[in-house]
């Protein structure tokens, strides 16, 4: 869920990185109103995201971190169940 929220502010107090996308510089003494709102990922960013969690799986099996299914799940199975599942 995307948020957003808006403040007023005196156009003296406004920040740098603001003031430089307006085209006109603000008329001093007068209030502003300043938005931010959250932007969703692109799919690009989504893409670099899933890479770079693909490649720590990766790094991590090669550094012997990892675990094979049969052992997960018995250990998993241990952990939530009081008896063992019956096959």
């Amino acid at each position: 869920m995307r948020q957003s929220a808006s403040v007023m502010i005196e156009a003296d107090k406004l920040p740098k990185e603001f003031a430089s996308v307006l085209r006109e510089r603000p008329v001093r003494g007068s209030h502003l109103r300043i938005t931010v709102e959250e932007l969703e990922e692109s799919d690009e960013q989504k893409l670099a995201t899933l890479r770079a969690a693909i490649q720590k799986g990766r790094d991590e099996f090669s550094a012997g971190l990892a675990i094979d299914g049969e052992t997960m799940f018995a250990e998993l199975e241990a952990e939530l169940f009081s008896e063992p599942v019956k096959k």
